[in-house]
């Protein structure tokens, strides 16, 4: 492993287990088994780390997030494979998971986060929504709010699962998803 590569493993380790502010240039010096000053090659400062491993989580993130996706799939389809990805990425990986809420509750982090999501990375994820609303099969909502309530089920769910306060019965993870995707249909009323 490259050491860029494995200063930014070791970086994700640390803050999954310690924290932002647990997190020190020479802990993660020790903990990686190289010099401070290797770290200072590679990255100016704690914000640059942070900031490069933002990039480096959101590029895995979404190759795991898009795998199976195809642009041959109908768009229920299409959702559930996303859906399913979320879901298993938080069983997968629950320190990524640590760490992804954690910068993005980072107010340093905000452009980054916005940029996270107009990014060509999510691109097909935001034009999937789009599409929706543009031929009226969604409801007319911002795109993050139909993100977070398709989404914010199958990692919450995930994480019931992994802490052993749900059963991983598939037949109901299964219904949760489908129940996902039916809330933002336009069809589905929503009392206001």
């Amino acid at each position: 492993m490259a050491k860029r590569q494995k200063i930014l493993a070791t970086a994700e380790k640390l803050l999954a287990e310690r924290g932002l502010y647990g997190l020190s240039m020479k802990l993660l010096a020790d903990t990686a088994g190289i010099a401070a000053g290797t770290i200072y090659r590679y990255f100016d400062n704690k914000e640059a780390l942070i900031n490069e491993l933002y990039q480096h989580i959101t590029l895995e993130t979404s190759e795991f997030f898009f795998e199976g996706w195809s642009t041959e799939q109908t768009p229920e389809h299409k959702y559930k494979q996303l859906w399913n990805n979320a879901f298993n990425a938080v069983l997968e990986n629950p320190e990524r998971t640590v760490v992804i809420e954690m910068l993005f509750s980072q107010p340093s982090l905000a452009n980054e986060q916005q940029a996270f999501f107009d990014s060509e990375l999510f691109g097909p994820l935001n034009m999937f929504y789009q599409q929706g609303i543009d031929e009226q099969r969604f409801h007319d909502w911002q795109i993050p709010a139909l993100i977070a309530l398709s989404f914010n089920s199958a990692i919450t769910l995930a994480k019931k699962v992994m802490s052993n306060c749900l059963e991983a019965d598939q037949v109901q993870i299964d219904q949760v998803r489908d129940a996902s995707w039916l809330v933002i249909q336009k069809n589905f009323t929503v009392n206001n």
